[in-house]
């Protein structure tokens, strides 16, 4: 009996349509799913490796932005200790102004012993800072660490440093009235012929013709900002749910030892605040770190190293990425880390998304490929039309999940190249393509400018309004100033509350106009807190086969000298 006839020609359709069904969504589903596979171990080895670069590279940013911190305290010393000095000298002008104003009725001789009675005592500068007076004959009329020299009939030793300081002095107060001297000197109790940077402020007291003023060795002046930067970054405590901290050792010996360094800072154990530590000190796995920090330091003066220490806030150990980096002016190692067990987890967080997500996905194709089988069998005898409205299913079905999988992608490529608060691009984004368009500027011989600038007293704003308050001034900054730039501009956050801008064939002039407008509209915004803020700018152009470093430092330069100046300007190099 012939199979094949028109009365069981359905039944042959019906078979027909479902071998090919099956046959077709086998096929189908077979690449799919080799695909998903395929894409999923891709996707899953660059999840651990992005994020365990991008940490790095946070650490990095983190540790060369404080040492950026440093040295703007460390640049702006002297300048601090003018202001200084030159106010206590006010201060005293002020205390003998108004004893003679309140005792002209009194002879001269009583006038003058009430004056300097009255600074005899005042000391500052932890008990360093005294005021002097000068007769402009030369006698001292009041020298509080060794009052025996004061007086007109006290005969000094002939000393040409003392009379050359003393000439400098009359050479101001009579021209001036008043102003700095800066001159190298001995310190009290130290070797006579050992010279130390020192700077004095006078000023000229006309009743009496007096040279009235007080000065600081700089160097000790430094040590009360080192004090500071110290004091403030130990207060920081970190915590289990918040375990990054800076921490700082003083460098005694380059080559190592037994007592190498001094620990300055270290939150996590301020039981080694002030201690010598060893190289030879090893982990609980036996690693001595120290020796290879030290050995990364000597080589390219920075080093990243992994060991075993102590989790803030407990006394267990754990394992831990550090990023070390050296000071020279200070001799200073600065360095940061994080927990490689909390950054695992992280990972291990965003793998586990990731497997679910692609698991939805399988997991949806197989429940299509169910129904729309038995969709088939159901429907077999419109196999033509079932057939061709299957494949339209499934290629839709098909581009979504792809879709998808594209976005998931394109979302973790955003997170690599973003900074989460502002939603600029980050600081690795930046780096990557200032080398591109370095390049295309040399190549195309057009302009290449940059525009460097930050909040002016953004600590102050956090301390004042909550570091709420200052995320969201970070967040109206970067949205005001992203629809004032051209869409060819690249414009990030350089990291804390500093900014740059990379303007392609902009020449400096152009720059600096665009940087003022800026800072114009930065300065007359109504944030969301009740004071005005402000920027201060840095501006430079690229100039042909410098390093990009250098280019990036003077544009740096550039923003310290308007911090300099007074803040909330423009200044270009």
């Amino acid at each position: 009996m012939p199979l094949i006839k028109e009365d069981n020609i359905g039944v042959i359709s019906f078979i027909s349509s479902t071998i090919l069904v099956v046959l077709l969504t086998s096929i189908l589903g077979g690449i799919f799913l080799r695909d998903q596979h395929r894409h999923f171990q891709e996707d899953l080895q660059k999840v651990g490796t992005n994020f365990f670069k991008t940490q790095k590279e946070r650490l990095r940013s983190e540790v060369e932005m404080q040492i950026r911190s440093i040295n703007a305290w460390h640049k702006s010393a002297r300048q601090r200790l003018k202001t200084t000095i030159k106010a206590r000298t006010y201060e005293a002008y002020a205390v003998a102004e108004n004893l003679y104003e309140q005792n002209k009725e009194k002879r001269p001789e009583e006038i003058q012993a009430l004056i300097r009675e009255a600074l005899r005592p005042v000391r500052f500068n932890n008990g360093r800072g005294y005021f002097f007076i000068r007769d402009t004959q030369g006698p001292f009329v009041l020298y509080p660490p060794n009052p025996k020299i004061e007086g007109p009939h006290v005969k000094l030793l002939p000393h040409q440093d003392r009379k050359e300081l003393s000439q400098k002095i009359n050479t101001i107060i009579f021209t001036k009235g008043e102003g700095f001297i800066d001159y190298q000197w001995p310190k009290p109790g130290g070797q006579v012929h050992e010279l130390f940077e020192k700077m004095t402020f006078v000023k000229y007291f006309k009743p009496f013709g007096w040279s009235l003023g007080t000065g600081e060795y700089l160097v000790n002046f430094e040590s009360l900002v080192q004090e500071y930067i110290i004091g403030t970054l130990n207060s920081i405590i970190p915590s289990d749910t918040d375990p990054e901290y800076i921490f700082i050792y003083k460098l005694h010996a380059m080559n190592g030892g037994n007592e190498f360094a001094t620990v300055l800072v270290n939150p996590n154990r301020s039981d080694l605040i002030g201690k010598k530590i060893s190289d030879s000190f090893k982990d609980i796995k036996g690693k001595m770190f120290r020796k290879e920090m030290l050995q990364g330091i000597r080589d390219t003066g920075n080093a990243f190293v992994s060991y075993w220490y102590k989790n803030p806030g407990s006394e267990e150990q754990g394992l831990k990425l550090s990023y070390f980096k050296y000071y020279p002016e200070w001799k200073w190692i600065v360095a940061k880390g994080i927990s490689l067990d909390v950054m695992n987890k992280r990972i291990t967080q965003l793998q586990k998304n990731l497997s679910q997500e692609t698991k939805k996905t399988i997991r949806n194709f197989i429940y299509f490929i169910v129904i729309s089988s038995v969709s088939f069998l159901i429907l077999g005898f419109i196999f033509s039309k079932g057939i061709h409205r299957l494949f339209l299913g499934y290629k839709a079905i098909m581009e979504e999940q792809q879709h998808e999988l594209e976005r998931v992608n394109t979302e973790l490529k955003i997170q690599s190249i973003t900074d989460s608060l502002t939603a600029l691009y980050n600081k690795g984004y930046f780096n990557e393509h200032l080398e591109i368009e370095i390049a295309r500027s040399l190549r195309h011989g057009s302009a290449l400018s940059l525009l460097v600038f930050d909040i002016d007293k953004f600590k102050d704003i956090n301390d004042t309004f909550g570091h709420l308050a200052g995320d969201n001034v970070l967040k109206e900054l970067a949205h005001l100033c992203q629809i004032n730039i051209r869409a060819s501009d690249i414009f990030a956050r350089w990291g804390g509350e500093e900014f740059v801008v990379l303007s392609p064939e902009s020449e400096i002039k152009n720059t600096i106009v665009f940087a003022e407008k800026l800072r114009r509209l930065i300065e007359g915004y109504s944030f969301s807190i009740p004071v005005q803020v402000t920027c201060s700018f840095g501006v430079t152009e690229y100039r042909d086969e410098e390093r990009v470093d250098s280019f990036i430092h003077r544009a740096d330069q550039a923003l310290y000298t308007a911090k300099q100046e007074g803040r909330n300007k423009v200044v270009f190099r």
